[in-house]
C-alpha cells in the first residue's frame, strides 16, 4: 500500500493512465467505426443476396412462363382440352412437366374448377387466389408464389385458346430444399422458407441446423414488421433479412449472414490493435519508469534530507541539481540554516528570562541538579521589598528597569555566582560552590543596595534573602528550592531581611501543606468538632451565652491548634467551608437545646473572607429557618481588623446581620487599629475585650487603666463588655469593680463539649454562690 503513495509510482501510473485512456479512445473509436463498416458490409451482402434471390426466381417464372405458353398454344394440348380427353390432357401435362423439371402441372376450367393436377393435394380453392387475379385478363399468362397444400410453390397461370378461351394451364416449382441449396450456392447465405399466419411463423424449408431454425421463431416478427432490414439477435449467431415473396405477404424468404463471416475482420483487426496498445503500454511503462526515476532519485535525496532536519540532525545537502530540483536543493538548505538559527534561539528563550537574559525556574531546575550532587553550597534566593509599591508609584516599565539593573549588578558580583536565574516576580536565585556565612551574605548584598537610577532619580533598595547551605548528594533541585524559599519567607519576618534554612523547617512546611490538603475531606469526615466556653454575666450571677470554638483531631497528626488551621485556611481560600461547617453545627446545636429548654445564645467567629462574601446573611437566614431557630440565640463576632479590611463593605454586611436579629460583637478590642469613629458606626452590641489585657490586670496598672476605659467608652456607646482570659479570683473582682458586664475564661471554665457544658450549667450555681460567701467573708 505504501508503494502506491510514492511519487515514483504516481507519475508512472499517471503516464500509464494517460497512455492508457488515449488508447482507449482511439481503439474504440476506431472499433466503432470498423464494426458500424463491418455490418454495414453486411447489410450490403444481404442486400446483395436479396437481389440475387429475386432474380433467380424472375428467372424460374420467365421460364415457366415460356413453357406454359408453350403448352397453351400446342395444337394437340388445346384439341384434348377442347374435347375433354382426360387422358390425353394428363399425359401431356405429366410429359410437358417432366422436360421442365415442373413438380406441379394443372388444368383449370374457365370457372376455376381444378380439370387435372399432378398433386392430388391440391384443391381449386388453393389456386383461387391466383385465379382471380387472372379471371379478368387472359391476354398473358400471371405468375406468383402460392401456398398450395402446406406447401409454397412459384406458379404460372397461363390461358387455353381455341380461339376463344378455353381452360387455364398451370405450371409450378415448390420452394423446397433443393431450391435453397441452390440459392445458397449462389448467395453463399443460409435461406429459410416461412410462412406468416396470424402469429403462426412456420418454416417450410431451411439451410440452418434445427438448433438454428428453433431460435429463428423468436426473430421472425420483428424482421417481418421491418422487411428488407437487417436484424441480428444476441441469441442467434447470424444476422438476418426477410423479403416478402407474395402480395399478401404470406410467405417470406429470409436469407442469414453468419456473424463470424463480417466480424472476422473487425476480430482480427481488434487482435492487432490490443497487441499494439500492450506493445505501447509495455514501452510506456519502460519510459515512464525511466523518466520517474530521474524525477524521484534527486527528490527521495531530498527527501531525506528534509527528514533530517526535520529530526534536528545535522545532515549535508544533496549534490546541487539543476532546474526546480536544485532550486528546491538551495531551499532546503537556506531553510536547515534558519531552522538551526531559530532552535538556539528557541532554546535561549526556553531557558532565559526575556527581561533580564538571566537563568529561568526551568533552567534553573536543570542545571542546578548536577550542582546539588557534586558540591556542598549555598543557594540565596533574593527578594525587592515593597516591590508593588515601585511598580504602583513609578509604573511597570520603570519597575523592568530595576529588574535589569539588579540582575546586572547579581552577574557582576564577587565572587560571582556559579548559577543566576530569575526565578519569578521580583525573585532572584544565587548558586556558589561554598556554603556562605551570614556575614559574608550580608557583605555580598551589599552592593545591591543603593544607587539605583530610574526617572533621573537615585532610589535605594531593601532586599529579603533566604539563604540555603546544602550538602552534596542529598536533595532533589526542588527540595532545594523549597528550603531556600522557605528561608525567603522567614526572612521577610526578620528586621536584617536575612534567614537562613534551620533543620525542621521544611517538615512544617510540609506538614502544613498535609493540613491544607487534608482540610475538606475533614470536615466530611467527623474529624472536626465544635466546643463551647462560657460566658458568665458576673453582674447578674447567671450565664445564658457561650463563645463556639472548633477542634480537629487529625488521624495521624494529632490535635491541631486552631491558630495554625486557620490561619492556613485563609491562605488557601478553604476558610468559607469552615465557617459553614461551623454555622451549622452551632445553630444545630443551639436548636437542640432551645427545644431543651437551655436558651443560651452561641457565638460564632467570622473572618473578613466571611464578611465580604455577599451570600452570608441570606445563608444563615436559612439556616435559622431550617432549624427553627430564633436569631436572638445566635450571636457573631468579628475583630477589629476583618472590619479595616473594607470598612464599607463590612458595615453594609454588618447591618445586613443586624437586621435579621442576630447579636454582633467585637472580638479582641484594643489590639487592631480601629478608629472611634468607626466604632460608633458598627451595628454592634458587645465588645470583647482582649485577654492581652486582662489575664494580668491584678498586677498592671494599666491594663487596668485600659480596661476600666474601655468599659467606661463601650457602655457609653451602649455596647455591653466582655472580658477574655480571666483565670484568677482577683481578675474577677477588678472587673466586677470596673463595671464589666459578662467574663470569660478558665477560672470559670475551659471550652467545654456540649454534654460537659450541660453538666457545668447544672454546677453554676453552686459555684457562683460559694463565690459570694468567699467575696462575703473575705
Amino acid at each position: 500500500m505504501l508503494a502506491f503513495r510514492s511519487l515514483r509510482t504516481k507519475l508512472i501510473l499517471l503516464m500509464l493512465l494517460m497512455l492508457s485512456l488515449l488508447a482507449t479512445a482511439a481503439g474504440l473509436a476506431t472499433l466503432n467505426t470498423m464494426k458500424r463498416d463491418s455490418e454495414e458490409q453486411a447489410r450490403h451482402i444481404l442486400n446483395v443476396a436479396g437481389k440475387v434471390l429475386l432474380e433467380t426466381l424472375s428467372t424460374r417464372a420467365q421460364q415457366l412462363r415460356s413453357s406454359s405458353q408453350v403448352l397453351a398454344t400446342d395444337f394437340g394440348f388445346r384439341n384434348a382440352v377442347a374435347t375433354a380427353e382426360q387422358d390425353t390432357i394428363e399425359s401431356v401435362l405429366a410429359n410437358h412437366g417432366s422436360r421442365i423439371n415442373a413438380s406441379l402441372m394443372l388444368l383449370l376450367g374457365t370457372d376455376g374448377s381444378l380439370l387435372a393436377s399432378s398433386e392430388a393435394a391440391i384443391t381449386a380453392q388453393d389456386i383461387a387466389p391466383l385465379f382471380n387475379q387472372v379471371h379478368y385478363n387472359d391476354a398473358a399468362p400471371v405468375s406468383d408464389i402460392q401456398q398450395l397444400a402446406g406447401r409454397p410453390y412459384q406458379l404460372v397461370l397461363a390461358p387455353v385458346k381455341a380461339p376463344q378461351l378455353i381452360a387455364w394451364v398451370g405450371m409450378g416449382f415448390p420452394l423446397d430444399t433443393p431450391l435453397a441449396r441452390q440459392i445458397e450456392a449462389v448467395t453463399g447465405l443460409d435461406i429459410s422458407f416461412v410462412g406468416q399466419k396470424s402469429d403462426n411463423y412456420p418454416v417450410f424449408t431451411s439451410t440452418l441446423d434445427t438448433p438454428q431454425q428453433q431460435l429463428l421463431g423468436t426473430l421472425l416478427p420483428q424482421l417481418m414488421l421491418q422487411p428488407g432490414t437487417a436484424l441480428n439477435d444476441r441469441n442467434q449467431d447470424y444476422i438476418s433479412l426477410a423479403l416478402p415473396l407474395d402480395q399478401q405477404q404470406q410467405l417470406w424468404a429470409v436469407q442469414h449472414l453468419p456473424n463470424q463471416r463480417w466480424r472476422s475482420s473487425y476480430q482480427e483487426f481488434r487482435q492487432q490493435l490490443l497487441l499494439i496498445f500492450g506493445a505501447a503500454l509495455s514501452l510506456t511503462l519502460l519510459v515512464a519508469f525511466v523518466f520517474a526515476r530521474s524525477i524521484t532519485q534527486p527528490l527521495n535525496r531530498l527527501s531525506q534530507f528534509a527528514q533530517s532536519i526535520g529530526q534536528g540532525a545535522v545532515a549535508a545537502p544533496p549534490p546541487g541539481g539543476t532546474g526546480e530540483v536544485g532550486v528546491l536543493s538551495r531551499a532546503l538548505v537556506t531553510m536547515q540554516q534558519h531552522i538551526s538559527q531559530r532552535e538556539q534561539q528557541l532554546r535561549f528563550n526556553a531557558e532565559h528570562d526575556s527581561l533580564t537574559g538571566c537563568y529561568n525556574r526551568f533552567a534553573a531546575e536543570r542545571l542546578l541538579q548536577p550542582w546539588l550532587d557534586s558540591v556542598d553550597g549555598s543557594l540565596l534566593q533574593i527578594n525587592i521589598q515593597q516591590f508593588k509599591s515601585i511598580n504602583d508609584v513609578l509604573g511597570f516599565s520603570n519597575g523592568d528597569l530595576l529588574l535589569r539593573q539588579l540582575a546586572q549588578r547579581l552577574s557582576q558580583l564577587v565572587p560571582e555566582p556559579q548559577l543566576l536565574a530569575r526565578l519569578g516576580g521580583d525573585e532572584f536565585l544565587l548558586l556558589y560552590d561554598r556554603c556562605l556565612l551570614s556575614a559574608e551574605v550580608q557583605q555580598l548584598l551589599h552592593p545591591l543596595l543603593s544607587s539605583y537610577t530610574l526617572q533621573q532619580s537615585g532610589i535605594n533598595l531593601k532586599l529579603t534573602t533566604g539563604i540555603y547551605n546544602f550538602t552534596a548528594g542529598q536533595l532533589s533541585a526542588n527540595d532545594a528550592l523549597r528550603r531556600v524559599d522557605i528561608a525567603l519567607d522567614n526572612a521577610r519576618r526578620t528586621a536584617q531581611g536575612i534567614a537562613f534554612y534551620q533543620q525542621g523547617q521544611d517538615e512544617s512546611h510540609q506538614r502544613e501543606l498535609t493540613l491544607i490538603r487534608d482540610l475538606p475531606e475533614a470536615l466530611n469526615s467527623g474529624q472536626f468538632f465544635a466546643v463551647y466556653q462560657p460566658k458568665v454575666d458576673i453582674q447578674r450571677q447567671s450565664c445564658n451565652a457561650a463563645e463556639a470554638l472548633i477542634r480537629w483531631q487529625h488521624p495521624e497528626l494529632g490535635f491541631i491548634p486552631p491558630d495554625q488551621f486557620i490561619r492556613l485556611a485563609e491562605h488557601s481560600g478553604n476558610i468559607g467551608l469552615i465557617s459553614c461547617w461551623m454555622l451549622q453545627q452551632v445553630i444545630k446545636q443551639a436548636a437542640h437545646w432551645w427545644q431543651q429548654g437551655i436558651a443560651m445564645q452561641l457565638a460564632v467567629n467570622l473572618s473578613v473572607y466571611d464578611l465580604l462574601n455577599p451570600e452570608l446573611a441570606d445563608n444563615i437566614s436559612s439556616l435559622l429557618q431550617q432549624y427553627q431557630l430564633p436569631s436572638a440565640a445566635l450571636a457573631l463576632e468579628v475583630t477589629e481588623s476583618a472590619v479595616m479590611e473594607d470598612a464599607e463593605t463590612v458595615i453594609a454586611q454588618l447591618h445586613r446581620l443586624r437586621k435579621l436579629g442576630i447579636s454582633l460583637s467585637i472580638d479582641d478590642f484594643g489590639t487592631g487599629q480601629s478608629s472611634l469613629a468607626y466604632l460608633k458606626q458598627l451595628p454592634v452590641d458587645e465588645v470583647k475585650i482582649d485577654r492581652a489585657f486582662v489575664k494580668d490586670i491584678e498586677h498592671n496598672s494599666n491594663d487596668a487603666l485600659i480596661v476600666s476605659a474601655t468599659v467606661q467608652l463601650a457602655h457609653s456607646l451602649g455596647f455591653s463588655v466582655t472580658a477574655e482570659g480571666l483565670e484568677n479570683k482577683a481578675g474577677l473582682a477588678y472587673l466586677k469593680q470596673c463595671g464589666c458586664d459578662k467574663v470569660q475564661g478558665y477560672y470559670f471554665s475551659r471550652p467545654l463539649t456540649p454534654q460537659q457544658l450541660e453538666l457545668w450549667l447544672q454546677q453554676l450555681p453552686q459555684q457562683l454562690s460559694g463565690q459570694s460567701a468567699a467575696g462575703a467573708t473575705s
